[in-house]
């Protein structure tokens, strides 16, 4: 066997070439394609801006409070995300909307002052025939 004895030179050259080697075939596209995907990246916002951001949004988020107070919504208060003003209109006349059609629902309504109906008519009269006549008409409205 044959022992091969190479000098420090010439391993420092060989280690050498296969780093150069290795940074033009696999190191550099990389930072290629990472300085092309950076012009993708947002911009970095200062101080400023972002105390600017957070004030606007903690004053749309008072406006959305205020206006859900205003229509007597407060309770849907932890349930609506909205992103913009139309959103909050659409959905503050939604829910009010909804919330009147509840409480007319809940309402009281008083026995004596119900619509009656045509059968209920004839059922008080007794006439049995007048109201299968009145069934059978609703079968074919």
């Amino acid at each position: 066997m044959s022992e091969t004895n190479f000098t420090q030179e010439q391993v420092d050259e060989a280690i050498q070439n296969a780093k150069n080697e290795w940074v033009s075939q696999e190191l550099n596209p990389i930072v290629t394609e990472r300085d092309g995907l950076l012009k993708y990246k947002p911009k970095e916002l200062s101080d400023d801006e972002k105390a600017f951001k957070q004030q606007q949004q903690d004053f749309f988020t008072q406006k959305v409070d205020f206006q859900l107070e205003k229509n007597g919504l407060t309770p849907f208060k932890d349930v609506i995300k909205v992103e913009n003003e139309e959103e909050l209109t659409t959905i503050v006349e939604a829910l009010t909307q909804i919330t009147k059609k509840i409480k007319l629902d809940s309402g009281y309504i008083p026995d004596n002052h119900l619509e009656e109906n045509e059968y209920d008519k004839f059922s008080k009269e007794g006439n049995v025939s007048g109201m299968i006549g009145s069934k059978l008409s609703q079968l074919f409205k």
